[in-house]
């Protein structure tokens, strides 16, 4: 046992090392264009209305900005959405399993079926919004 626990640490140090050293070496050869390097020709040219362009449009800096803030209210939306739905479902589940409480698990199946339909929804909800963009 004392002879094994140096030689593995041995081995993972100098392994770790050399995983280092060879991404870092395809790295060198992805940048430098290898055989089959980047094709830079191919990567589109983005462009921000009122920053990157000629376009002094403030309807469009103001379209940008309502997006983004209607992106951020529905991240909100799912964030508030599933701690709601957490908490919901922890007290139901303490009252199923509370020997005082008579209510049994049908209530705690009917709020972890509503959860699941509004975990979705939110989620759904997001993906639309974010599709605007």
């Amino acid at each position: 046992m004392h002879l094994i626990k140096p030689y593995f640490q041995t081995v993972s140090s100098h392994f770790s090392v050399l995983m280092t050293l060879l991404l870092l070496s395809v790295n060198n050869a992805v940048a430098a264009g290898g055989v089959h390097g980047i094709d830079t020709s191919k990567i589109p040219d983005f462009k921000i209305p009122g920053v990157d362009s000629n376009t002094n449009d403030p309807m469009q800096i103001l379209f940008i900005v309502l997006k983004s803030g209607i992106a951020l209210v529905a991240i909100v939306f799912i964030v508030w959405g599933g701690l709601s739905v957490a908490r919901a479902l922890i007290r139901t589940y303490n009252q199923a399993t509370d020997e005082n409480d008579k209510k049994g698990w049908g209530p705690f199946l009917l709020a972890l079926m509503i959860g699941f339909v509004m975990i979705f929804f939110d989620v759904w909800l997001v993906k639309w919004v974010i599709s605007l963009f």
